[in-house]
């Protein structure tokens, strides 16, 4: 005949975590999240502010506080961000502010 092991009850702060939510789809909410997102569409500049943009970037010089509107790709909207200039790259055509660099087509508007 088989012996009856008895334990001892369960503490109630342990049981109470058997009943606690669970999410059956895991990233769900934060993909539909993702998907309510606004994109908002890239700007062509027109070719009088493309002038005026390159001749802003052409006065820019290394230390200077800026402040850059510009397409973000993974955002899929438009950014700004407020620094001093790092490096102008004309070779691989980007601008760095701070740890940010950005490319010079997805720039909108430099003010210095």
């Amino acid at each position: 005949m088989a012996t009856k092991t008895v334990r001892a009850p369960m503490p109630r702060s342990k049981r109470a975590a058997q009943f606690a939510m669970f999410d059956a789809l895991k990233g769900l909410k934060e993909a539909i999240k993702a998907k309510e997102r606004i994109v908002e569409p890239r700007r062509i500049l027109a070719e009088d502010a493309a002038k005026e943009l390159n001749d802003t970037l052409c006065s820019l010089e290394k230390g200077q506080i800026a402040t850059l509107v510009f397409y973000s790709e993974y955002d899929k909207a438009y950014r700004q961000i407020t620094g001093a200039v790092g490096k102008i790259d004309l070779i691989w055509k980007n601008i760095q502010i701070g740890s940010q660099t950005v490319a010079f087509p997805d720039l909108l508007q430099i003010s210095a």
